[in-house]
Protein backbone atom coordinates (compact mmCIF):
# COMPACT_ATOMS: atom_id res chain seq x y z
CA UNK A 1 0.00 0.00 0.00
CA UNK A 2 2.87 2.32 0.80
CA UNK A 3 4.44 1.68 -2.59
CA UNK A 4 1.10 2.19 -4.30
CA UNK A 5 0.61 5.50 -2.46
CA UNK A 6 4.05 6.71 -3.45
CA UNK A 7 3.37 5.69 -7.04
CA UNK A 8 0.10 7.62 -6.99
CA UNK A 9 1.83 10.67 -5.49
CA UNK A 10 4.58 10.47 -8.09
CA UNK A 11 1.98 10.27 -10.84
CA UNK A 12 0.22 13.37 -9.58
CA UNK A 13 3.55 15.20 -9.36
CA UNK A 14 4.42 14.25 -12.92
CA UNK A 15 0.99 15.35 -14.09
CA UNK A 16 1.35 18.69 -12.29
CA UNK A 17 4.84 19.13 -13.72
CA UNK A 18 3.52 18.39 -17.20
CA UNK A 19 0.70 20.91 -16.72
CA UNK A 20 3.12 23.59 -15.54
CA UNK A 21 5.44 22.83 -18.44
CA UNK A 22 2.59 23.06 -20.94
CA UNK A 23 1.40 26.31 -19.36
CA UNK A 24 4.90 27.78 -19.54
CA UNK A 25 5.22 26.72 -23.16
CA UNK A 26 1.83 28.19 -24.08
CA UNK A 27 2.39 31.36 -22.08
CA UNK A 28 5.92 31.73 -23.39
CA UNK A 29 4.60 31.33 -26.95
CA UNK A 30 1.92 33.91 -26.22
CA UNK A 31 4.47 36.40 -24.90
CA UNK A 32 6.66 35.63 -27.90
CA UNK A 33 3.80 36.40 -30.27
CA UNK A 34 3.13 39.63 -28.38
CA UNK A 35 6.81 40.51 -28.71
CA UNK A 36 6.65 39.91 -32.46
CA UNK A 37 3.52 42.05 -32.57
CA UNK A 38 5.33 44.90 -30.82
CA UNK A 39 8.19 44.63 -33.31
CA UNK A 40 5.74 44.69 -36.22
CA UNK A 41 4.08 47.82 -34.83
CA UNK A 42 7.47 49.43 -34.23
CA UNK A 43 8.35 48.81 -37.88
CA UNK A 44 5.22 50.81 -38.77
CA UNK A 45 6.26 53.67 -36.52
CA UNK A 46 3.99 52.73 -33.59
CA UNK A 47 6.00 52.24 -30.41
CA UNK A 48 5.26 51.75 -26.74
CA UNK A 49 5.13 55.25 -25.28
CA UNK A 50 3.77 55.66 -21.76
CA UNK A 51 2.96 59.09 -20.40
CA UNK A 52 5.22 60.43 -17.69
CA UNK A 53 3.70 60.03 -14.24
CA UNK A 54 6.11 62.60 -12.79
CA UNK A 55 8.29 65.45 -13.98
CA UNK A 56 11.61 64.46 -15.50
CA UNK A 57 14.83 65.72 -13.95
CA UNK A 58 15.22 68.12 -16.87
CA UNK A 59 11.73 69.51 -16.29
CA UNK A 60 12.35 69.87 -12.56
CA UNK A 61 15.57 71.75 -13.24
CA UNK A 62 13.87 74.03 -15.76
CA UNK A 63 10.94 74.72 -13.44
CA UNK A 64 13.27 75.45 -10.52
CA UNK A 65 15.17 77.95 -12.68
CA UNK A 66 11.91 79.65 -13.70
CA UNK A 67 10.82 79.88 -10.07
CA UNK A 68 14.17 81.40 -9.05
CA UNK A 69 13.91 84.21 -11.61
CA UNK A 70 13.01 87.73 -10.54
CA UNK A 71 10.16 88.08 -11.16
CA UNK A 72 9.48 84.33 -11.22
CA UNK A 73 7.97 82.32 -14.09
CA UNK A 74 9.28 84.27 -17.07
CA UNK A 75 6.80 84.20 -19.94
CA UNK A 76 3.98 82.77 -17.83
CA UNK A 77 0.46 84.17 -18.25
CA UNK A 78 -2.19 83.13 -15.71
CA UNK A 79 -5.00 83.16 -18.28
CA UNK A 80 -3.30 82.19 -21.54
CA UNK A 81 -0.67 79.84 -20.12
CA UNK A 82 2.25 81.71 -21.65
CA UNK A 83 2.80 84.86 -23.69
CA UNK A 84 5.70 86.91 -25.09
CA UNK A 85 7.57 88.83 -22.44
CA UNK A 86 7.18 92.58 -22.92
CA UNK A 87 10.30 94.38 -24.16
CA UNK A 88 12.13 91.10 -24.76
CA UNK A 89 14.98 91.05 -27.23
CA UNK A 90 16.95 88.17 -28.74
CA UNK A 91 19.11 87.87 -31.83
CA UNK A 92 16.08 87.54 -34.13
CA UNK A 93 13.06 88.61 -32.08
CA UNK A 94 12.00 91.97 -30.68
CA UNK A 95 8.78 92.21 -28.66
CA UNK A 96 7.45 95.65 -27.75
CA UNK A 97 6.13 96.83 -24.38
CA UNK A 98 2.63 95.63 -25.34
CA UNK A 99 3.71 92.03 -25.90
CA UNK A 100 3.38 92.36 -29.68
CA UNK A 101 6.21 91.31 -31.98
CA UNK A 102 7.45 94.68 -33.19
CA UNK A 103 10.24 97.20 -32.74
CA UNK A 104 7.74 99.91 -31.77
CA UNK A 105 4.54 100.32 -29.76
CA UNK A 106 1.11 100.88 -31.28
CA UNK A 107 -1.59 103.41 -30.48
CA UNK A 108 -4.85 101.93 -29.22
CA UNK A 109 -6.70 104.10 -31.70
CA UNK A 110 -6.32 103.47 -35.43
CA UNK A 111 -4.88 106.00 -37.85
CA UNK A 112 -7.88 106.74 -40.13
CA UNK A 113 -5.58 106.69 -43.16
CA UNK A 114 -4.56 103.07 -42.45
CA UNK A 115 -6.28 99.69 -42.33
CA UNK A 116 -5.23 97.89 -39.16
CA UNK A 117 -4.78 94.12 -39.44
CA UNK A 118 -4.22 92.11 -36.25
CA UNK A 119 -2.96 88.54 -36.65
CA UNK A 120 -3.50 85.84 -34.01
CA UNK A 121 -2.22 82.28 -33.95
CA UNK A 122 0.77 80.11 -33.14
CA UNK A 123 4.42 80.13 -34.21
CA UNK A 124 3.48 80.24 -37.91
CA UNK A 125 1.76 83.55 -37.24
CA UNK A 126 4.54 84.70 -34.91
CA UNK A 127 7.21 83.80 -37.49
CA UNK A 128 9.43 81.56 -35.39
CA UNK A 129 13.02 80.96 -36.50
CA UNK A 130 13.21 84.12 -38.61
CA UNK A 131 13.86 87.72 -37.62
CA UNK A 132 11.21 90.43 -37.32
CA UNK A 133 11.74 91.70 -40.85
CA UNK A 134 11.15 88.23 -42.34
CA UNK A 135 7.67 87.66 -40.86
CA UNK A 136 4.76 87.86 -43.28
CA UNK A 137 3.19 90.64 -41.22
CA UNK A 138 6.25 92.87 -41.58
CA UNK A 139 6.60 92.05 -45.26
CA UNK A 140 2.93 92.86 -45.90
CA UNK A 141 3.42 96.29 -44.33
CA UNK A 142 6.50 96.85 -46.48
CA UNK A 143 4.67 95.78 -49.63
CA UNK A 144 1.57 97.91 -49.06
CA UNK A 145 1.64 101.13 -47.03
CA UNK A 146 -2.16 101.09 -46.63
CA UNK A 147 -1.91 98.35 -44.01
CA UNK A 148 -0.67 98.39 -40.44
CA UNK A 149 -0.17 94.78 -39.33
CA UNK A 150 0.08 93.77 -35.66
CA UNK A 151 1.64 90.38 -34.89
CA UNK A 152 -0.08 88.79 -31.85
CA UNK A 153 1.19 85.29 -32.68
CA UNK A 154 2.66 83.13 -29.90
CA UNK A 155 4.70 79.97 -30.30
CA UNK A 156 3.01 76.64 -29.43
CA UNK A 157 -0.45 78.21 -29.09
CA UNK A 158 -3.64 76.36 -29.84
CA UNK A 159 -6.63 78.01 -31.48
CA UNK A 160 -8.14 78.28 -27.99
CA UNK A 161 -5.26 80.42 -26.71
CA UNK A 162 -5.26 82.54 -29.87
CA UNK A 163 -8.95 83.31 -29.31
CA UNK A 164 -8.36 84.11 -25.65
CA UNK A 165 -5.47 86.40 -26.54
CA UNK A 166 -7.77 88.26 -28.92
CA UNK A 167 -10.30 88.72 -26.11
CA UNK A 168 -7.69 89.65 -23.52
CA UNK A 169 -5.30 91.78 -25.58
CA UNK A 170 -6.51 92.26 -29.13
CA UNK A 171 -9.94 93.87 -28.91
CA UNK A 172 -8.59 97.09 -27.38
CA UNK A 173 -6.48 97.75 -30.49
CA UNK A 174 -9.67 98.06 -32.61
CA UNK A 175 -8.43 96.20 -35.70
CA UNK A 176 -10.30 96.56 -38.98
CA UNK A 177 -9.35 93.00 -39.95
CA UNK A 178 -8.66 90.06 -37.63
CA UNK A 179 -6.52 87.29 -39.11
CA UNK A 180 -7.24 83.98 -37.39
CA UNK A 181 -4.16 81.87 -38.00
CA UNK A 182 -4.74 78.11 -37.98
CA UNK A 183 -1.91 75.66 -38.56
CA UNK A 184 -3.40 72.29 -39.50
CA UNK A 185 -1.92 70.49 -36.48
CA UNK A 186 -3.72 72.90 -34.11
CA UNK A 187 -6.73 70.57 -34.04
CA UNK A 188 -4.72 68.39 -31.63
CA UNK A 189 -3.64 71.27 -29.40
CA UNK A 190 -7.24 72.28 -28.78
CA UNK A 191 -7.71 69.04 -26.79
CA UNK A 192 -4.68 69.60 -24.61
CA UNK A 193 -3.95 71.15 -21.18
CA UNK A 194 -0.29 70.18 -20.66
CA UNK A 195 1.70 70.05 -23.88
CA UNK A 196 4.03 67.13 -22.91
CA UNK A 197 0.95 64.88 -22.58
CA UNK A 198 0.41 65.43 -26.29
CA UNK A 199 3.94 65.11 -27.60
CA UNK A 200 7.27 64.45 -25.90
CA UNK A 201 8.86 66.98 -28.28
CA UNK A 202 7.22 69.62 -26.07
CA UNK A 203 8.91 68.30 -22.90
CA UNK A 204 10.40 71.73 -22.14
CA UNK A 205 7.01 73.44 -22.33
CA UNK A 206 6.28 73.20 -18.61
CA UNK A 207 3.42 75.71 -18.39
CA UNK A 208 -0.17 74.51 -18.48
CA UNK A 209 -2.84 76.08 -20.68
CA UNK A 210 -6.60 76.61 -20.80
CA UNK A 211 -8.83 74.77 -23.22
CA UNK A 212 -12.47 74.65 -24.25
CA UNK A 213 -14.92 71.77 -24.18
CA UNK A 214 -18.32 71.46 -25.83
CA UNK A 215 -21.10 70.96 -23.29
CA UNK A 216 -24.69 70.62 -24.49
CA UNK A 217 -23.78 72.20 -27.80
CA UNK A 218 -22.06 75.23 -26.26
CA UNK A 219 -18.44 76.16 -25.70
CA UNK A 220 -17.30 75.98 -22.10
CA UNK A 221 -13.94 77.31 -20.94
CA UNK A 222 -11.74 75.17 -18.71
CA UNK A 223 -9.42 77.68 -17.10
CA UNK A 224 -5.68 77.32 -16.99
CA UNK A 225 -5.14 74.93 -14.03
CA UNK A 226 -1.86 76.44 -12.79
CA UNK A 227 -1.98 80.21 -12.49
CA UNK A 228 0.23 81.29 -9.58
CA UNK A 229 3.78 80.92 -8.33
CA UNK A 230 2.46 78.77 -5.48
CA UNK A 231 0.77 76.47 -8.02
CA UNK A 232 4.09 75.89 -9.75
CA UNK A 233 5.94 75.43 -6.47
CA UNK A 234 3.48 72.65 -5.69
CA UNK A 235 4.03 71.26 -9.20
CA UNK A 236 7.78 71.17 -8.55
CA UNK A 237 7.45 69.33 -5.23
CA UNK A 238 4.44 67.11 -5.91
CA UNK A 239 4.53 66.51 -9.65
CA UNK A 240 2.74 63.15 -9.64
CA UNK A 241 -0.39 64.49 -7.93
CA UNK A 242 -0.50 67.64 -10.07
CA UNK A 243 -0.10 65.69 -13.31
CA UNK A 244 -3.03 63.47 -12.33
CA UNK A 245 -5.16 66.53 -11.57
CA UNK A 246 -4.44 68.41 -14.79
CA UNK A 247 -4.76 65.20 -16.79
CA UNK A 248 -8.48 64.97 -16.04
CA UNK A 249 -9.24 67.56 -18.73
CA UNK A 250 -6.60 66.47 -21.23
CA UNK A 251 -7.60 64.22 -24.14
CA UNK A 252 -4.12 62.74 -24.47
CA UNK A 253 -3.85 61.89 -20.80
CA UNK A 254 -7.27 60.26 -20.85
CA UNK A 255 -6.55 58.17 -23.95
CA UNK A 256 -2.93 57.41 -23.03
CA UNK A 257 -1.38 55.07 -20.47
CA UNK A 258 1.20 55.24 -17.70
CA UNK A 259 4.23 53.04 -17.13
CA UNK A 260 3.72 50.16 -14.69
CA UNK A 261 5.65 47.43 -12.84
CA UNK A 262 4.60 44.73 -15.35
CA UNK A 263 5.71 46.63 -18.45
CA UNK A 264 8.54 44.16 -18.97
CA UNK A 265 5.92 41.73 -20.29
CA UNK A 266 5.21 42.22 -24.01
CA UNK A 267 1.56 41.28 -23.45
CA UNK A 268 1.07 44.10 -20.93
CA UNK A 269 2.63 46.65 -23.27
CA UNK A 270 0.57 45.40 -26.20
CA UNK A 271 -2.63 45.48 -24.14
CA UNK A 272 -2.00 49.09 -23.09
CA UNK A 273 -1.35 50.07 -26.69
CA UNK A 274 -4.52 48.27 -27.80
CA UNK A 275 -6.61 50.04 -25.17
CA UNK A 276 -5.23 53.39 -26.29
CA UNK A 277 -6.03 52.55 -29.91
CA UNK A 278 -9.61 51.63 -28.97
CA UNK A 279 -10.09 54.89 -27.05
CA UNK A 280 -8.72 56.92 -29.95
CA UNK A 281 -10.96 55.14 -32.46
CA UNK A 282 -14.01 55.77 -30.29
CA UNK A 283 -13.20 59.49 -30.28
CA UNK A 284 -10.71 60.12 -33.10
CA UNK A 285 -8.97 63.29 -34.19
CA UNK A 286 -8.35 61.98 -37.70
CA UNK A 287 -9.70 59.05 -39.70
CA UNK A 288 -7.65 56.00 -40.66
CA UNK A 289 -6.99 57.74 -43.95
CA UNK A 290 -5.54 60.71 -42.04
CA UNK A 291 -8.17 63.40 -42.66
CA UNK A 292 -10.02 65.30 -39.94
CA UNK A 293 -12.73 63.10 -38.40
CA UNK A 294 -16.00 64.95 -38.99
CA UNK A 295 -18.40 64.65 -36.06
CA UNK A 296 -15.72 63.74 -33.53
CA UNK A 297 -15.02 65.96 -30.53
CA UNK A 298 -11.84 67.47 -31.98
CA UNK A 299 -13.49 68.56 -35.22
CA UNK A 300 -16.62 69.86 -33.49
CA UNK A 301 -14.57 71.81 -30.96
CA UNK A 302 -12.33 73.31 -33.65
CA UNK A 303 -15.21 74.43 -35.87
CA UNK A 304 -17.06 75.92 -32.89
CA UNK A 305 -13.93 77.78 -31.77
CA UNK A 306 -13.46 79.19 -35.26
CA UNK A 307 -17.13 80.19 -35.31
CA UNK A 308 -16.92 81.93 -31.94
CA UNK A 309 -13.65 83.65 -32.91
CA UNK A 310 -15.25 84.94 -36.11
CA UNK A 311 -18.37 86.12 -34.30
CA UNK A 312 -16.33 87.83 -31.58
CA UNK A 313 -14.45 89.78 -34.24
CA UNK A 314 -17.69 90.76 -35.99
CA UNK A 315 -19.27 91.84 -32.71
CA UNK A 316 -16.33 94.18 -32.19
CA UNK A 317 -16.56 95.67 -35.70
CA UNK A 318 -13.68 93.70 -37.22
CA UNK A 319 -13.73 91.53 -40.33
CA UNK A 320 -12.40 88.01 -39.60
CA UNK A 321 -10.25 86.20 -42.17
CA UNK A 322 -9.01 82.68 -41.43
CA UNK A 323 -5.52 81.87 -42.71
CA UNK A 324 -4.65 78.16 -42.82
CA UNK A 325 -0.96 77.31 -42.63
CA UNK A 326 0.19 73.92 -43.97
CA UNK A 327 2.93 72.12 -42.05
CA UNK A 328 5.61 69.79 -43.39
CA UNK A 329 3.24 66.83 -43.26
CA UNK A 330 0.72 68.72 -45.38
CA UNK A 331 3.38 69.42 -48.01
CA UNK A 332 4.32 65.73 -48.08
CA UNK A 333 0.72 64.51 -48.28
CA UNK A 334 -0.12 66.88 -51.10
CA UNK A 335 2.96 66.15 -53.16
CA UNK A 336 2.51 62.38 -52.66
CA UNK A 337 -1.27 61.97 -52.93
CA UNK A 338 -2.77 65.42 -53.70
CA UNK A 339 -4.79 65.30 -50.48
CA UNK A 340 -5.24 67.74 -47.60
CA UNK A 341 -6.00 66.29 -44.18
CA UNK A 342 -7.96 69.43 -43.31
CA UNK A 343 -10.22 69.19 -46.40
CA UNK A 344 -13.31 68.61 -44.17
CA UNK A 345 -12.55 71.92 -42.48
CA UNK A 346 -12.40 73.70 -45.84
CA UNK A 347 -15.82 72.25 -46.69
CA UNK A 348 -17.19 73.47 -43.36
CA UNK A 349 -15.78 76.97 -43.87
CA UNK A 350 -17.26 77.16 -47.37
CA UNK A 351 -20.67 76.06 -46.11
CA UNK A 352 -20.60 78.53 -43.22
CA UNK A 353 -19.66 81.46 -45.47
CA UNK A 354 -16.37 82.12 -43.68
CA UNK A 355 -13.61 84.11 -45.32
CA UNK A 356 -10.48 81.99 -45.47
CA UNK A 357 -7.18 81.54 -47.26
CA UNK A 358 -5.45 78.18 -47.61
CA UNK A 359 -1.76 78.93 -47.88
CA UNK A 360 -1.11 75.55 -49.46
CA UNK A 361 -2.69 77.06 -52.59
CA UNK A 362 -0.14 79.86 -52.48
CA UNK A 363 2.77 77.45 -52.14
CA UNK A 364 1.45 75.16 -54.88
CA UNK A 365 1.24 78.13 -57.24
CA UNK A 366 4.94 78.81 -56.72
CA UNK A 367 7.62 77.88 -59.21
CA UNK A 368 7.91 74.05 -59.00
CA UNK A 369 11.68 74.52 -58.97
CA UNK A 370 11.37 75.89 -55.42
CA UNK A 371 11.89 73.07 -52.91
CA UNK A 372 10.06 72.69 -49.61
CA UNK A 373 13.34 73.08 -47.72
CA UNK A 374 13.69 76.54 -49.29
CA UNK A 375 10.24 77.51 -48.01
CA UNK A 376 10.77 76.24 -44.46
CA UNK A 377 13.44 76.31 -41.76
CA UNK A 378 14.26 74.03 -38.84
CA UNK A 379 12.75 70.73 -37.75
CA UNK A 380 9.32 72.26 -37.05
CA UNK A 381 8.84 73.44 -40.63
CA UNK A 382 8.35 77.12 -39.84
CA UNK A 383 8.37 79.30 -42.91
CA UNK A 384 11.59 80.86 -44.13
CA UNK A 385 11.84 84.47 -45.28
CA UNK A 386 10.81 83.25 -48.75
CA UNK A 387 7.94 81.22 -47.32
CA UNK A 388 6.69 84.24 -45.37
CA UNK A 389 7.07 86.39 -48.48
CA UNK A 390 4.73 84.03 -50.33
CA UNK A 391 2.20 84.29 -47.49
CA UNK A 392 2.45 88.10 -47.52
CA UNK A 393 1.93 88.25 -51.29
CA UNK A 394 -1.06 85.92 -51.11
CA UNK A 395 -2.67 87.89 -48.28
CA UNK A 396 -2.05 91.19 -50.10
CA UNK A 397 -3.60 89.84 -53.30
CA UNK A 398 -6.66 88.67 -51.38
CA UNK A 399 -7.07 92.03 -49.63
CA UNK A 400 -6.79 93.82 -52.97
CA UNK A 401 -9.21 91.50 -54.76
CA UNK A 402 -11.79 91.89 -51.98
CA UNK A 403 -11.45 95.67 -51.76
CA UNK A 404 -10.22 95.44 -48.17
CA UNK A 405 -7.83 98.35 -48.45
CA UNK A 406 -10.81 100.62 -47.83
CA UNK A 407 -12.08 101.01 -44.26
CA UNK A 408 -15.60 102.00 -45.34
CA UNK A 409 -15.84 98.84 -47.43
CA UNK A 410 -14.66 96.76 -44.47
CA UNK A 411 -17.25 98.27 -42.12
CA UNK A 412 -20.02 97.59 -44.63
CA UNK A 413 -18.90 93.97 -44.99
CA UNK A 414 -18.80 93.61 -41.20
CA UNK A 415 -22.37 94.88 -40.87
CA UNK A 416 -23.60 92.51 -43.58
CA UNK A 417 -21.77 89.51 -42.13
CA UNK A 418 -22.96 90.23 -38.60
CA UNK A 419 -26.56 90.42 -39.79
CA UNK A 420 -26.26 87.34 -42.02
CA UNK A 421 -24.59 85.12 -39.45
CA UNK A 422 -26.66 86.25 -36.49
CA UNK A 423 -23.66 86.73 -34.22
CA UNK A 424 -25.21 87.59 -30.91
CA UNK A 425 -23.17 89.08 -28.10
CA UNK A 426 -21.88 86.16 -26.06
CA UNK A 427 -21.34 88.18 -22.91
CA UNK A 428 -21.00 85.14 -20.67
CA UNK A 429 -18.27 83.52 -22.75
CA UNK A 430 -16.29 86.70 -23.45
CA UNK A 431 -16.48 87.79 -19.80
CA UNK A 432 -15.44 84.33 -18.64
CA UNK A 433 -12.65 84.19 -21.22
CA UNK A 434 -11.33 87.59 -20.20
CA UNK A 435 -11.34 86.52 -16.56
CA UNK A 436 -9.73 83.16 -17.22
CA UNK A 437 -12.72 80.88 -16.77
CA UNK A 438 -14.38 79.46 -13.73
Amino acid sequence: MRVAGMTSLGGRFQQALLSVTLFCLVYGSFEGLCYLGLNALRAKGVDYGPLASSLSQEQKTLLAARLDEQPPLRGHDPILGWAPKANSLTKDVKVNSQGIRSTHDYSRSVDPKLVRVSAFGDSFTFGSEVDNTATWEYQLEERDARFEVLNFGVGAYGLDQAYLRYVQDGIDFQPDIVVIGFMSENIYRNLNVFRPFYNSMYAKNIYTKPRFTVDNGRLSLVKNPLTTVDDYKRFATNGEAVLREIGRKDYFYQTGYLAGPLDGLPSVRLLKMAMRSIKERLNPVVTREGSYAVGADAFTLTTMLLGEFRCAALRHDSLPVIVIYPDLGDFDRYHSHQVRRYEPLLVHLQQSGARYLDMLDAFIAQDPQVRVDQLTVGTWGHYSRLGNEIVARHVQRYLDDQGLGNRDMIKALVRDARKREGCRLNTALETTAGAGGS
